[in-house]
């Protein structure tokens, strides 16, 4: 009895020594300031925009040196909160923000360094697009190719002031693109389907016109697998049907169709076991048919039926000219006036060049008109040409000039425009043409803008000349001259659609 009494006086008093060591540790803290951030509870910001933002802290007479602070952002969609960015790491936060818009959850981090203890402040960020009407310029700046967006009230009255967004596909997709530019086209379609085509010499993308987000990788598009080479792009939809129209890819000498909304680009079959090789150029008028190449090979246009099936076009006895056997290489072709389809082209024997018309949009007879170029001043040194669609209007250019063909009237190029640099050379040239059927009827500046670009062997700098013109006769107005600069070497340019409905 004395032996249990014994134990149970041991196991109090050690009880008794825990219970006061415990007390003794209540007392031992350190006294942690309960500081406060404050901040807006929802920001508004302009894509691409910096977006500055000052910050209040209550530091309950703790000291500042003590804390480092985080921003970081992630979008509000569902799954959004997976791909978290750190953004700054700074107080008051300055950010150029690159994210689509929509809404985001901006969070700061304030914490103190010798605790690790944290206190947040949550935020809702609102994100606006700032991409709109504009001129997109694909280029190559610095080894890297990307294009870039002009924004300007010369050919737009959505803007009010002059704004150039660079490097946009890197900045929204956080990647840069592969291989040297080739082409940058748009897709506008039923008023609610809007891309921007980019294509590299080692394949391409497919981008939202809205927000410049990459929506496919041309390269998954192409159905028989075979490796990508890209020559050219461009879509084409039926006046007379506004739920047809085709995507058209030319990749190594081979036409693909993808129909409006398809799955991806297929290549017609040849009748009897034929063989062609696609010029990069091709009829965009059309209603008949699927598609139209013109065979390199053989000098000569292939109808494409809705079975996707390429055969001879009808028998050209009597006409102007022979549409099954044109005897040249296709130099350009572009819809025109009255939407006809011009093609240049020029003879494989005498190099003579012709300029013919021709109406796709029927069964037969496709002849209109031709006009041989021999009264062209360097028509020869051309590298670039642009249609006009509201009157006899064709313009080539050299390295230094630009020319203006009256096709209809005397038949013979005028000089229009010379490079005042010398160590700039002309690049491309294209006119302005932002409507589109039934969607878009009208606009202040159609077929009113001739655009062309320029690079700077020396400055290592890529230009955008606008000039204002006569859309009837052609006449170019110099003292329009709007410029543009900062640039790389530009291997492209495209007009960009505005949100339809904007």
């Amino acid at each position: 009895m004395i032996k249990n009494m014994n134990i149970r006086s041991a196991v109090c008093f050690l009880l008794t020594l825990s219970g006061c060591y415990r007390d003794k540790g209540n007392y031992d803290y350190i006294h942690l300031p309960d500081i406060k951030i404050e901040a807006e509870d929802v920001v508004y910001a302009t894509q691409f925009d910096t977006l500055k933002l000052p910050v209040t802290v209550n530091w309950d007479n703790a000291y500042e040196g003590e804390y480092e602070f985080d921003w970081r952002i992630w979008s509000n969609e569902v799954g959004g909160n997976r791909h978290r960015k750190n953004i700054a790491s700074t107080k008051d936060l300055t950010y150029v923000v690159k994210e689509i818009p929509g809404s985001y959850s901006l969070v700061l981090t304030c914490r103190n360094k010798r605790t690790e203890v944290n206190t947040y402040k949550h935020m809702t960020l609102a994100v606006q697009g700032s991409i709109t009407e504009g001129w997109l310029v694909l280029r190559e700046k610095d080894g890297e190719t990307d294009f870039d967006l002009i924004m300007t009230p010369f050919i737009s009255q959505r803007t009010e002031k002059d704004k150039i967004l660079y490097g946009l596909y890197e900045s929204v997709n956080g990647e840069k693109l592969a291989g040297k530019g080739i082409k940058i086209k748009n897709y506008f379609a039923l008023g609610r389907y809007q891309y921007v085509t980019v294509l590299t010499d080692r394949g391409g993308v497919r981008l939202s016109a809205v927000t410049m987000q990459k929506t496919f990788d041309i390269a998954t598009l192409m159905l028989d697998r075979k490796p990508l080479k890209p020559e050219n792009y461009f879509f084409f939809d039926y006046y007379w049907c506004l739920g047809r129209g085709n995507e058209i890819l030319i990749s190594d000498g081979r036409y693909y169709i993808n129909a409006l909304l398809g799955d991806g680009f297929t290549e017609p079959i040849l009748t009897n076991g034929e063989t062609y090789k696609a010029s990069p150029y091709g009829p965009r008028r059309l209603w008949t048919f699927a598609g139209m190449i013109y065979d390199e090979a053989k000098g000569r246009f292939l109808g494409i039926d809705r079975n996707m099936v390429a055969h001879r076009l009808s028998e050209a006895d009597g006409r102007l000219f022979d549409w099954n056997n044109m005897h040249g290489s296709l130099l350009y072709m572009e819809v025109g006036f009255k939407n006809y389809d011009y093609a240049l082209i020029e003879d494989w024997n005498t190099r003579k060049k012709t300029l013919y018309v021709l109406n796709f949009d029927k069964k037969k007879d496709f002849d209109v008109a031709m006009y041989p170029a021999d009264n062209c001043p360097e028509l020869d040194k051309a590298v670039c040409y642009a249609a006009g669609m509201r009157g006899n209007v064709f313009f080539y250019a050299t390295e230094k000039n630009i020319y203006l063909y009256d096709y209809a009237g005397t038949n013979t190029g005028k000089k229009v425009y010379t490079l005042a640099s010398e160590s700039e050379k002309i690049t491309g040239m294209k006119i302005l043409k932002p409507c589109v059927d039934r969607f878009i009827k009208s606009h202040p500046y159609d077929n009113k803008v001739l655009v062309f670009s320029t690079y700077d062997e020396i400055k290592k700098e890529g230009k955008v000349y606008m000039y204002y013109f006569n859309e009837s006769n052609g006449a170019l107005d110099i003292s329009s001259e709007k410029v543009f600069g900062g640039f790389g070497k530009i291997s492209d340019m495209e007009y960009n659609f505005a949100k339809y409905g904007s």
